[in-house]
């Protein structure tokens, strides 16, 4: 045996590598550097030709009740299997396989909705398509059912109607911190996109989604569209509202035939009249601004009608928001909230609300992210 000199020796052990910590290991696999090998994004549609609906990512569709979530669910699945429904057109050539976990209808609605809508927008082979109505499940049931049905069948579109059925409360901020991760995490080891239907807050409000489960899919899904039926009339539309990537500056308007499918219509122009010929607002009523305090706000942003008006004054929206949002192209919307008011000398903040609704609704401006993942407002062009 050869003696090796203990000097020789110490220097030897002092200028081995130090080991590396097994949290570290893992943690290497998740580093990012500019030679990493990253799959390509790949999205399952376009609408207005703009990509959307990537794999390995959560997309959101909301609205109200009852506002035309489902019939855009259902040309979702249908452009799984028919190249383009609508405005709706699928990228690749080859069918989509499509899962659709419902948790709220009847089974008769469900298959309902699948044969007479579904199947009737897209020809479609039953073979892509895994259906599940599991609203007489429990949450933890249907959750566990989830994963084992993406986990099995590999859909490349999964549809989650409701995402709120696999909660026993959507104010649970670490139960919806959870559930959204596992659908992250779902999304990204079986390459699909995982959309999922989430009702707005009561309040109505296109930038509130429902619960705290809404507030984190805000922040974590790639896209959301929302959906609603035009006031008084017989026309719905979608709308994308949050997009990390591809803005979507169309919005989709359409009716629904004698046969109970979806066709593409224009944007309505109704604008009722009152008994004395005078349009009337069409906004619906909780939107309307009733104040007849006019006196109490800055005069350069009224604008006064003759006595025989419905109404005798109105917000002039667009220069009170120009003169709010200034030179800069966007803003927190407390920001905004702290300019109006103090421009338009309202003192109220619910009456604030009012306002900020009616320029909404009367699109003076909108809502988005910003690139830290903020809820901001933009003034829209007039």
């Amino acid at each position: 045996m050869t003696n090796q000199d203990p000097i020789e020796k110490e220097i030897a052990l002092s200028s081995a590598a130090p080991s590396v910590a097994p949290a570290v290991l893992k943690l290497d696999k998740c580093r990012i550097m500019a030679d990493t090998e990253v799959q390509s994004e790949d999205f399952l549609m376009r609408m207005y030709g703009e990509p959307c609906f990537p794999r390995l990512d959560i997309s959101a569709i909301t609205g109200t009740e009852k506002c035309g979530k489902t019939f855009f669910t259902s040309m979702l699945m249908a452009c799984c299997a028919a190249k383009n429904v609508l405005e709706l057109e699928r990228i690749r050539d080859e069918p989509l396989k499509v899962m659709w976990f419902d948790t709220e209808q009847s089974r008769q609605s469900t298959k309902s909705i699948l044969t007479d809508r579904v199947y009737q927008l897209g020809d479609a082979d039953e073979a892509n398509f895994f259906v599940f109505n599991v609203r007489a499940c429990s949450c933890q049931e249907r959750i566990d059912y989830l994963v084992a049905g993406i986990e099995t069948y590999k859909p490349d579109m999964v549809i989650i109607d409701n995402v709120s059925d696999l909660l026993s409360s959507i104010n649970d901020a670490e139960a919806s911190a959870a559930l959204i991760d596992l659908l992250m995490q779902l999304s990204t080891e079986n390459n699909c996109n995982i959309t999922i239907v989430i009702h707005l807050n009561r309040t109505g409000e296109k930038r509130g989604l429902r619960g705290w489960l809404g507030t984190e899919i805000l922040h974590k899904a790639f896209d959301v569209y929302y959906c609603e039926q035009i006031e008084k009339t017989d026309v719905f539309s979608v709308k994308q509202t949050f997009t990390r990537k591809y803005r979507i500056n169309e919005q989709m308007y359409y009716k629904i035939d004698d046969n109970g499918l979806p066709v593409i219509t224009t944007k309505p122009n109704y604008q009722p009249r009152n008994q004395n010929g005078q349009y009337m607002t069409n906004k619906p009523e909780a939107y309307q601004i009733r104040s007849d305090k006019a006196t109490t706000f800055n005069q350069k942003y009224i604008i006064r009608h003759d006595g025989k008006a419905q109404r005798p004054w109105e917000w002039n929206l667009r220069p009170l928001f120009s003169d709010a949002f200034g030179s800069i192209p966007s803003l927190p919307l407390e920001n905004l909230q702290n300019q109006v008011m103090k421009l338009s000398e309202i003192k109220q903040p619910k009456y604030y609300e009012k306002v900020f609704d009616l320029a909404v609704g009367q699109r003076v401006i909108s809502t988005t992210m910003d690139k830290h993942g903020r809820v901001v407002a933009v003034l829209i062009p007039s």
